[in-house]
């Protein structure tokens, strides 16, 4: 446990992300990361700050609490405290004990949480670790939260003894600059696309990490034709942890050395030797004993930015509205570009499409979908 050890800063940062995340399930108010990076150990929760309720205070707080399991501490919040005065008041009770956390799966829709021992949080974090040796430094453009971002951001550095620098504000330039010899750059494969669209080239020995979608082969291409040295990816998911890697969207997954392949399900070896049975979110193609690539999603989700999202759920919100008889939501892949939710409407007898449906169909999706959810373009359907 002690070197799983958190600093009160990072449990200020995790804080903040929690705080972004909570905003966006329970009160549907979203924040971007942009305003999420720069909230810090100085930021005020209450007036002079972000200006929250005390009702949303209180449940920020909270979801701090149940991140680690411990549901019941009372960090008694108050609109004049920071996010490193609950970091201060809650240290000493991870420093304690810590034997479960709680991460929500990359899903805007409900508040459903998923349970890992720590002791299984810790064994994913020395495999990711083992992939950070030799680097000098991490550039993190993905928040702590997840699962996925608490283990690479937070836990596998601190292994490495890696200094860890949020860029998430940072502007192209500004990271491009920024990016030196032996610097590992985290980022989703959507926020890599960006940097491969923005950056015209890379030092000598950076590294990439990526996770949370599919990372296309003609963008793991580009980034190595800009000077990118490595780009591995990780394969897992919330519910399952981190189950294996690769150097290149051209071959197989390989498992980390605490799974084992079942066919249709894989089996954890644990840190105590007993063993966990786990169905992946995706079916699975065995290439040899313990490589295997992917076949689709088990449950219709796709991903879109690292959130999955299910078409046929939003298709069903959008066909609520008043003036549309149905609606279906279909994602395209364009090579060299980013994946998009297309709505194909198909409005009620008598109702023409023009500019104002057009707004009052846009003004319910924003009031009912989270922006990942939201379709970036709209087809009236003739009868």
């Amino acid at each position: 446990m002690r070197s799983f050890s958190l600093s009160a800063s990072q449990i200020a940062r995790l804080s903040g992300a929690l705080t972004g995340d909570e905003l966006s399930r329970r009160f549907n108010t979203y924040t971007d990361f942009l305003t999420q990076s720069e909230w810090n150990a100085k930021t005020v929760i209450g007036p002079g700050g972000l200006g929250l309720s005390q009702e949303r205070i209180e449940a920020c707080a909270a979801r701090l609490c149940q991140f680690f399991d411990k549901t019941g501490v009372d960090l008694d919040p108050q609109p004049t405290d920071s996010f490193g005065d609950w970091a201060g008041r809650f240290l000493p009770e991870i420093e304690q004990s810590l034997r479960v956390m709680r991460f929500h799966p990359a899903t805007q829709a409900g508040s459903a949480d998923v349970r890992h021992n720590a002791d299984e949080v810790f064994q994913d974090a020395r495999v990711v670790a083992s992939l950070m040796h030799g680097r000098r430094r991490v550039l993190s453009l993905v928040s702590p939260h997840s699962l996925f971002g608490f283990i690479t951001t937070m836990l596998a550095p601190n292994l490495q003894h890696l200094e860890v620098t949020d860029a998430r504000s940072m502007a192209p330039d500004e990271l491009s600059e920024a990016v030196a010899f032996g610097d590992l750059i985290i980022a989703t494969p959507t926020l890599w696309r960006y940097l491969h669209e923005t950056i015209s080239g890379f030092p000598n020995n950076v590294m990439g990490l990526a996770f949370g979608e599919p990372l296309l082969l003609d963008l793991a291409t580009g980034l190595r034709e800009h000077g990118l040295g490595a780009m591995r990816e990780l394969y897992g998911s919330t519910e399952s942890g981190i189950i294996g890697w690769r150097d290149t969207p051209a071959e197989p997954f390989v498992l980390f050395d605490h799974w084992i392949g079942a066919e249709e399900k894989l089996v954890r070896i644990r840190p105590d030797g007993s063993e966990r049975e786990v169905v992946c979110m995706d079916h699975m193609e065995w290439q040899g004993e313990r490589t295997f690539k992917l076949a689709g999603r088990r449950d219709g989700a796709v991903q879109i930015g690292a959130i999955n999202v299910f078409p046929s759920s939003i298709g069903a919100i959008i066909g609520e509205h008043p003036d549309i008889r149905e609606c279906t939501v279909r994602v395209t892949h364009r090579a060299g570009s980013l994946d998009r939710l297309i709505a194909h409407i198909q409005l009620n007898d008598g109702i023409q499409p023009n500019q104002d449906i057009a707004w009052s169909v846009d003004e319910w999706c924003r009031n009912r979908l989270q922006p990942p959810e939201r379709p970036r373009i709209y087809v009236f359907n003739k009868k």
